[in-house]
């Protein structure tokens, strides 16, 4: 994930339109049943909507689920979305 999408990623869910929480629903639903989808115990603090990614990160890129839902241009490592 490179900076710009971090900063998109994170923008988008301090301050979420329809459409990024659309495309993060989207996202997340896929995400919530993949094996690389880990919990962290720090970001189960983050209060985020997409109940299914709650506190999550992608173990093959380390990225929070939260924000790398909501980032526009951003893909997912293991080709899923």
């Amino acid at each position: 994930m490179s900076l710009k999408n971090i900063i998109n990623g994170w923008g988008n869910y301090i301050f979420p339109s329809k459409e990024i929480e659309a495309l993060a629903f989207k996202r997340a639903e896929i995400c919530s049943t993949c094996p690389e989808n880990k919990h962290g115990d720090i970001l189960v603090r983050l209060n985020d909507k997409l109940e299914n990614i709650k506190g999550s990160y992608c173990a093959l890129c380390t990225c929070p689920l939260s924000a790398k839902v909501r980032s526009e241009n951003e893909k997912c490592d293991n080709e899923k979305w």
